[in-house]
């Protein structure tokens, strides 16, 4: 597969990743936060299991649309945190181990993110990390030091586990 037209895989700088001015109003809904959520349920899932919330039906408000929220997978394979954390940080955080990581999970990732301008999905990989954007993907971890494409990125994450 080829790589994507101009895109990064770079070392994580803070040059690289500017968090959002928290100083102006709200920059989206929780209505906008799971929906970003549910469509990345929905790439993760072919992949394995997830938890420890399923999607949020999205409803006339905030309260009946929680009611109506179901569980997900106890001890998935995917942890995908499900608290909005703010309106402000435009991102989602999944918990994996990492040989559950492919270039081919990591490519839809980032087609998703290409239709989410702004957000990112940080992956927490025990041996390092990933934040995963639109248009790059820095990493993080000695697993990763010296990657510079998704391929290599995922050649390193399918490792036999230890």
């Amino acid at each position: 597969m080829a790589e994507l037209q101009g895109f990064r895989v770079v070392p994580f700088a803070k040059q690289e990743y500017i968090p959002a001015d928290k100083s102006g109003p709200p920059l989206y809904t929780w209505r906008e936060y799971y929906g970003f959520r549910n469509e990345l349920l929905q790439i993760l899932r072919p992949y394995g299991t997830i938890g420890p919330m399923g999607e949020l039906p999205i409803l006339d408000d905030w309260e009946s649309s929680e009611k109506a929220w179901r569980g997900g997978v106890h001890n998935s394979d995917f942890f995908v945190v499900s608290d909005m954390y703010n309106e402000y940080d435009r991102w989602n955080r999944v918990e994996a181990d990492r040989w559950i990581v492919t270039s081919q999970l990591l490519r839809e990732v980032v087609a998703m993110l290409q239709r989410w301008p702004g957000w990112c999905v940080y992956l927490a990989l025990v041996q390092g990390g990933l934040t995963v954007l639109g248009d790059r993907i820095l990493y993080e971890g000695e697993l990763f030091a010296g990657a510079s494409s998704i391929e290599e990125l995922a050649q390193r994450c399918v490792v036999a586990k230890k």
